[in-house]
């Protein structure tokens, strides 16, 4: 039954001074402590068995005695004095008992739980259990608070309170209990306190049905959390009141006009992290109210407005606490691989409606979504019952029914206000799929995307152990069953690192990684705001879990990155950097011929559009300001625009036009371009690496090209100087191959010099793999290398060279065994699995010389260059590669 309410009744906290008893199939489990009983291997579904004994105060004879709990995870049937008084099922909702006639006030009562946890007789995948069981443990037991409450009198329930900002009305509903001959009474409290209207009448059977207009409304935002109390009273005859319940609300509206997405009517860009409610000294997603402010404040603080709760119900305060703060919520309902039982089918609708009925009232809950990435294990009729029941309880606010959309996990229908996406993908991959899933002809609405941009970091044992009392903690060191050790190795994280014997530390890894994933991610979202109809996204994710150390914060929960830095592309007003577009005629027809994003050729005109995005208010535009600088910091060019106008938000626009003269160089050069617009409402700022490469205006004379089958035509204008052979043979100066068989080994050995380019797992072994996600790229101390522009970590200037093939390295030995040494120039750390795979090395074979290497020196994949010839990274790299071998 639903809990009741009277702030004016007696209140019994049993919180705290619960007898536990754990049991699983082979009887009962000894429990040191909540955290001790936590573990992979000591996981158990229960039965667990609270107990505890309370006074009843002999004032409460006569009373309507309820034992209130605000949630229990996930099967609870409970008892007083030995009397079943009822069950509840269902882990994220308040339920309560009526225990009147079993409670014996002015005695010492037993109250008795037994509580069964999702997994055992409750199917994981049939409880609603999110996403919690993949990131971790599902938890279970009493993890809300819990009391028992007197009623010496009347009572409310079921209370609904909706703030329509359209129609400027407070509508409210809610069930009387013992209410004959009483009046309802509805008083408003404005955000600044004081007292703005009042509504009363008889009631209406058991019922209080109104609807209160007000003159004027402040609208909840994240920049004036606006808030208004509503209190429910039944009152005597004499006024006063006899039954009172409060909420508190706020006038906000997320809708949007066709593409558009508005808040309160103004343009706004949702920008979210994603939480997966995973806080390890708790294990559940009840964080206190000091955890909760200061989360807000760090997510805030990287330009972030909104939280999206991935798949599960935080305690009531994380509500409130986004309500006061002025922080945005995406509340994604907790269905994920669904088991479609008769359990889950009657079940979800119940529990819809309850989480629904409990949370509905909260401005800073924007968006629901009804699952995340639901595929064929539901059907169209339960998934519109659902939305049926979600949408009957919320207003003003965007619903969707699949988070990742159906269309993308083989589902037909569509049932949201949004599309959603969650693009994982490598950076060349990102604009393609974009362009893919965008048509012009569908419905005209915003695109969120519910979750992406996820960039695997290094997370150092060493550290981690330091945070959790200098041992690492037991999701560290044992591994989750869910996901098997080939897909996911961080409890074997330290003998394998051991095992690997860099010549890198830790620490080096945690910065280059770090710097790597803000480089990915810059890049990911200067592109989402530079494209038309976008309306926000999520980024995966907020907080490192024993899953993913793809997060924003680390295991203590502290920023990874400079809050600064990632506000210049994550704000309400970003600048981007477009380029212009070329098409090449090619076999008889125009093709696309897309360039790298920040490479550029020596002495040619770079011309770069600077793109403006704003959400909000419109912006008055003032000077704009570019300078580019050297490695030493001296100018090479800079300028000054004057922009006139006002800036109308929701769209991005071009707004200035930056053109110089690349710098003639003989080796590569980093330059550094920094933006700042001035506008009404202050500076946007931003600054981006540009990456001159000199060209290679011939190859060498004694090149020979060996592919027998024909994998190399891609080296254009190499392929057409280089001598085609038929085998190997000494008169060359060096090979360049697609192959690796017993003649070229032979002149290997004999002293040749061969360059393989490889892409495929032969002919030596190697491994698909994503080259930007789950990784680091680890670049070795070598003259090439040393030449080629970076910073110790692999940024966008890699973008035409990016592969999905790496060799083996452990397989490399064995595949080369008349090798005496192997020497990487560029790796991969797999950041889940902690192996290596090469992209580049070099090999003493007998009296000659190998490089091999898996990169892509054409590009090709997604929007890289097309060719060796437009590929500037790859071009000069290559030709560097081939004149070390000679």
């Amino acid at each position: 039954m639903r809990q009741w309410q009277n702030e004016l009744a007696e209140v019994l906290a049993l919180d705290g001074e619960w007898t536990f008893r754990l049991e699983d199939e082979s009887g009962p489990i000894t429990v040191p402590g909540a955290w001790e009983a936590q573990g992979y291997a000591r996981r158990a579904e229960g039965p667990a068995f609270y107990e505890r004994t309370v006074t009843i105060p002999a004032a409460w004879t006569g009373h309507r005695v309820q034992l209130q709990f605000d949630a229990a995870s996930y099967h609870a049937e409970v008892a007083v004095n030995g009397v079943v008084v009822g069950t509840h099922t269902g882990s994220w909702t308040a339920f309560a008992f009526d225990v009147t006639g079993v409670i014996h006030p002015g005695e010492t009562n037993t109250i008795a739980v037994t509580v069964i946890k999702p997994g055992g007789s409750f199917g994981l995948r049939e409880s609603l259990a999110g996403f919690l069981p993949d990131v971790a443990l599902m938890f279970g037991g009493l993890w809300q608070s819990v009391r028992l409450v007197a009623f010496s009198g009347p009572a409310l329930s079921s209370v609904m309170v909706q703030a329509s900002a359209a129609a400027q009305t407070i509508t409210v509903e809610a069930d009387a209990h013992d209410a004959a001959g009483l009046d309802a009474a509805l008083d408003v409290i404005g955000p600044d306190g004081t007292h703005i209207a009042r509504w009363q009448s008889a009631l209406d059977g058991d019922r209080v049905q109104a609807a209160i207009p007000l003159d004027a409304i402040r609208s909840w935002s994240p920049d004036d959390p606006a808030r208004y109390t509503v209190e429910i009273a039944l009152v005597g005859p004499d006024g006063m009141p006899q039954a009172r319940a409060r909420r508190v609300t706020g006038f906000r509206a997320l809708d949007h006009q066709e593409q558009l997405l508005r808040l309160n009517g103004t343009p706004v860009c949702l920008r979210g992290a994603l939480s997966w409610g995973w806080y390890p000294d708790l294990l559940c997603p009840a964080p206190d109210d000091a955890t909760i402010r200061d989360e807000f404040r760090r997510v805030r603080s990287l330009g972030y407005n909104m939280v999206k709760l991935c798949l599960f119900v935080p305690s009531p305060r994380y509500f409130e606490i986004a309500d006061e703060e002025g922080v945005l919520l995406w509340l994604e309902l907790p269905l994920w691989l669904p088991e479609m039982t008769p359990h889950l089918r009657a079940q979800g609708p119940i529990e819809y409606a309850d989480i629904a009925a409990q949370v509905h009232h909260h401005p800073s809950i924007v968006i629901y979504s009804l699952g995340c990435e639901l595929e064929r294990h539901v059907d169209a009729e339960w998934i519109a019952e659902l939305n049926a029941v979600v949408r009957g309880q919320v207003s003003d606010v965007l619903v969707c029914d699949n988070s990742g959309s159906g269309e993308a996990y083989g589902l037909e229908g569509d049932l949201a206000d949004f599309y959603d996406y969650h693009f994982y993908a490598d950076l060349q991959f990102f604009r393609p799929l974009v362009q893919h899933f965008h048509r012009d002809w569908r419905p005209s609405r915003p695109w969120i995307f519910g979750e992406f941009c996820d960039m695997d970091e290094y997370r150092r044992p060493d550290t981690l152990a330091a945070q959790f009392g200098g041992a690492l903690p037991w999701w560290a060191t044992e591994q989750n069953p869910i996901h098997p050790i080939s897909k996911l190795a961080y409890s074997q994280q330290v003998e394998r690192m051991a095992a690997l014997d860099l010549d890198v530390d830790g620490a080096a890894l945690e910065k280059l990684s770090r710097q790597q994933a803000l480089a990915v991610r810059k890049f990911v979202l200067e592109a989402v705001r530079a494209a038309d109809g976008m309306g926000g996204y999520v980024v995966t994710g907020l907080r490192n879990t024993p899953l993913s150390t793809s997060a924003m914060f680390d295991d203590a929960g502290q920023p990874k990155v400079d809050p600064a830095a990632f506000r210049r592309f994550n704000a309400d007003t970003v600048l981007a950097l477009g380029r212009g577009r070329a098409r090449q005629w090619t076999r008889g027809g125009d093709r696309p011929a897309p360039g790298e994003p920040y490479n550029f050729a020596a002495g040619s005109r770079v011309a770069l559009h600077v793109i403006l995005s704003h959400a909000g208010d419109s912006l008055r535009l003032s000077d704009l300001r570019w300078h580019v600088a050297g490695p030493d910091g001296g100018t090479i060019a800079e300028g000054v625009q004057t922009l006139s106008g006002v800036f109308e938000a929701g769209r991005p626009r071009g707004v200035a036009q930056i053109a110089f003269g690349a710098p003639e160089t003989a080796d590569p050069l980093t330059l550094h371009l920094r933006v700042a617009l001035d506008t009404d409402r202050g500076p946007v700022e931003n600054a981006w690496p540009l990456w001159i490469f000199p060209a290679v205006a011939a190859w060498p004379d004694g090149l020979a090209l060996y592919d027998p089958a024909g994998k190399l035509a891609m080296l254009d204008d190499l392929a057409a100087s280089a001598a085609r052979i038929d085998a190997p043979a000494p008169d060359y100066r060096a090979i360049v191959s697609s192959a690796l068989d017993g003649d070229l080994r032979a002149y290997l050995r004999e002293g040749g010099r061969v360059l393989l380019v490889q892409q495929g797992d032969r002919p030596l072994p190697a491994v698909a793999v994503p080259f930007w996600r789950e990784s680091l790229k680890l670049l070795a101390d070598h003259p090439v290398m040393n030449v080629f522009p970076h910073d110790g970590y692999a940024d966008v200037q890699f973008y035409g060279l990016a592969t999905d093939w790496a060799f083996e390295t452990d397989a490399l030995r064995a595949a080369l065994p008349d090798a005496t040494a192997i020497r990487p120039l560029m790796r991969r750390l797999d950041a889940r699995l902690f192996t290596l795979g090469e992209y580049l090395f070099e090999a003493e074979v007998g009296r000659g010389r190998l490089i091999a290497s898996t990169l892509r020196f054409h590009g090709g994949l997604g929007d890289q260059p097309v060719s060796l010839g437009s590929n500037l990274a790859g071009r000069w790299l290559l030709a560097r590669l081939i004149a070390s071998l000679l």
